[in-house]
């Protein structure tokens, strides 16, 4: 069985953000030939595709810019932003750590974006706006608004069981449940999610289809990050585990566990109506993290956490996650049930059913013991 694709596979279920991070091996290639060797002076200026001379190369990055001419060649050096592929040369559709193939090219108001893949190449080039990233929002700075954020966010952490209570999240283990439906048909999908503060997740998944059962596991560290499988593990390159942690990083307890950080903001963002439900809302942001939580103005209770995301099409978007079924654990209340919109509509994607929580439980440290090359 080829790893490559159990991994997209595995991924995929959890999040496509998750599939970004695939292809690790990339990150340990040297610097190939952009578009071809086609210049990119005269792509854009002229709209012609000429191939460029090695006498005349820039490295940048991942790739070796050919040009047709030292004029060129300077004109690139004093803007390269404006030249040279976009997103770091990611899949323009996938984003993340999905490498594009830089011989696979389309030129999108005035930019050179690359491509994982033909699909992905004519999915892009047919609605650039669903997959390229957004402009973010600032963060509200005045006084009054940060400091309601902070009532709020004291709010949220009062309604989970406490500040103490919350502190003292050492490690966790959770337990959940998908159901997912794909062309071959319902596909079940348990994950057992293992973490350890500050740095240390590992994800085991099991994904059922009829009488077929795949296992793989994901593992990042403050040494770095991999994909496992059985006795094989594949580094997880740089762009893929960035996106990786911002996933992980957007639950209940690491979110307000985290608000002490020296990094950590929080403004009170407009009131609104959610899924039915009347909310106070309050955005955070620290490091990787950018999201809205919203507490029920009638119980207090976190009602939603909302941020932009991208669905399983690999589409960026409005993801509300609506929390419900608080049950207690440990004398923290924390919800047993996710429900997940994207753009307003039903999501079976992220939507997910704990089965079980357990705070700080006995973990072997072995599961967090970096693989060795090529395996475990």
């Amino acid at each position: 069985m080829r790893i490559a694709p159990v991994i997209a596979t595995v991924l995929n279920v959890l999040t496509a953000v998750l599939v970004l991070a695939l292809p690790a091996r990339a990150q340990m290639t040297p610097a190939r030939d952009a578009l071809d060797g086609i210049d990119p002076v005269v792509l854009l200026t002229q709209g012609k595709e000429v191939s460029g001379k090695p006498d005349f190369k820039v490295s940048r990055g991942k790739f070796d810019y050919l040009f047709v001419s030292a004029e060129n060649k300077a004109t690139f050096e004093k803007n390269p932003e404006k030249y040279e592929i976009q997103l770091s040369g990611a899949c323009a559709r996938m984003g993340g750590g999905v490498t594009g193939n830089p011989a696979d090219f389309a030129v999108v108001d005035g930019k050179i974006y690359i491509f994982g893949s033909d699909d992905c190449h004519k999915k892009f080039v047919a609605a650039p706006a669903k997959f390229l990233p957004r402009p973010v929002p600032a963060m509200p700075t005045a006084a009054r608004d940060v400091q309601a954020g902070r009532a709020l966010l004291d709010k949220a952490v009062a309604s989970v069981g406490g500040a103490a209570k919350i502190d003292a999240v050492t490690s966790y283990i959770e337990t959940a449940t998908q159901t997912q439906t794909r062309p071959q048909g319902q596909m079940a999908l348990t994950v057992k999610t293992i973490r350890r503060f500050p740095a240390d997740i590992r994800i085991e998944r099991t994904m059922a289809m009829g009488d077929r059962t795949q296992t793989s596991a994901q593992l990042m560290t403050a040494e770095g990050g991999w994909f496992i499988n059985g006795t094989n593990a594949y580094p997880q390159n740089p762009e893929g585990r960035t996106t990786n942690e911002q996933e992980y990083s957007r639950a209940l307890i690491p979110l307000l566990r985290a608000r002490s950080g020296a990094t950590f903001q929080a403004a009170a963002a407009p009131s609104a109506v959610v899924d039915g439900v009347a909310e106070d809302r309050v955005r955070v942001k620290d490091k990787l993290v950018d999201i809205t939580i919203g507490l029920d103005q009638r119980t207090g209770q976190v009602h939603s956490l909302s941020f932009v995301g991208r669905n399983m099409d690999a589409e960026i978007g409005d993801y509300t996650i609506v929390l419900s079924d608080y049950r207690d654990v440990n004398g923290l209340k924390l919800p047993f049930s996710e429900r997940a919109l994207f753009n307003g509509q039903p999501d079976e994607f992220r939507t997910r059913q704990i089965k079980t929580f357990e705070i700080n439980p006995a973990i072997d440290a072995a599961l967090f013991k970096a693989p060795a090359a090529g395996g475990q």
